[in-house]
């Protein structure tokens, strides 16, 4: 039965690993526990023990690619063994990934400063603290 060797969740905030070099190319054999695939995230760099054994069948993101957490990065199986549709699995997975990063960096829309009246006639955002040169940049450009 084929083993996938995944991008698991490793700590609370993990999105996604950088593939930084792979231990086993395909055809090689794994033992349970070797290490595989060495990975870097924001916060460690480590190597991917295999959660299985026998031949390394499929690599499928090569060094430095960036993989979402639950993305199959390889699969060992025998030669002669089926494997599922992994490929269209992962893109699925990294199109739901890449939707939350989007969103994530996507400007909030501003919900607009209440104006009141301010010192010396001007106007100033409540509760916005400002050195006087950021105010006048701000009052030159409309802000």
């Amino acid at each position: 039965m084929a083993v996938r060797i995944t991008v698991d969740l490793f700590y609370t905030d993990m999105k996604e690993a950088t593939v930084g070099r792979w231990l086993k190319q395909e055809g090689d054999p794994v033992a349970l526990g070797e290490p595989i695939v060495e990975l870097i995230t924001d916060k460690i760099t480590f190597e991917l023990e295999s959660a299985g054994a026998g031949p390394l069948r499929r690599i499928y993101f090569p060094e430095k690619s960036v993989v979402p957490v639950g993305c199959t990065l390889a699969v060992l199986a025998e030669p002669d063994e089926v494997l599922p549709d992994i490929e269209a699995e992962n893109r699925e997975r990294i199109a739901a990934w890449e939707a939350v990063v989007a969103q994530e960096q996507a400007p909030a829309e501003p919900a607009g400063p209440r104006l009141v009246a301010g010192i010396r006639g001007g106007t100033r955002a409540e509760g916005v603290r400002a050195t006087p040169s950021a105010r006048r940049l701000a009052r030159e450009h409309g802000i």
